[in-house]
């Protein structure tokens, strides 16, 4: 029963983070390779409000983490980034 409870939490977490058109682009620009946030402000040619806003929520909800500067996809946000 908890597995089930645990699938559609994620599921739910997957659908939510999908339905942003900004965060998907965050996760497809991020990719395999990982970026800078200033790369991806750059790219995506995002204010500072709507960067920080979408980021610390892919952050907070474990789809993005920051490793050694750039910022990386988790195990998660791979798989977001195979949705979108």
């Amino acid at each position: 029963m908890a597995e089930k409870v645990r699938d559609r939490e994620h599921h739910e977490k997957l659908f939510k983070a999908s339905m942003s058109p900004v965060r998907r682009d965050i996760v497809r620009a991020i990719g395999v390779q990982g970026k800078t946030v200033e790369e991806i402000k750059k790219e995506l040619n995002l204010t500072d409000f709507q960067l920080k806003f979408n980021l610390d929520w892919l952050i907070k909800e474990g789809f993005v983490k920051e490793e050694g500067g750039k910022l990386r996809l988790t195990e998660e946000g791979v798989e977001l980034l195979d949705v979108s």
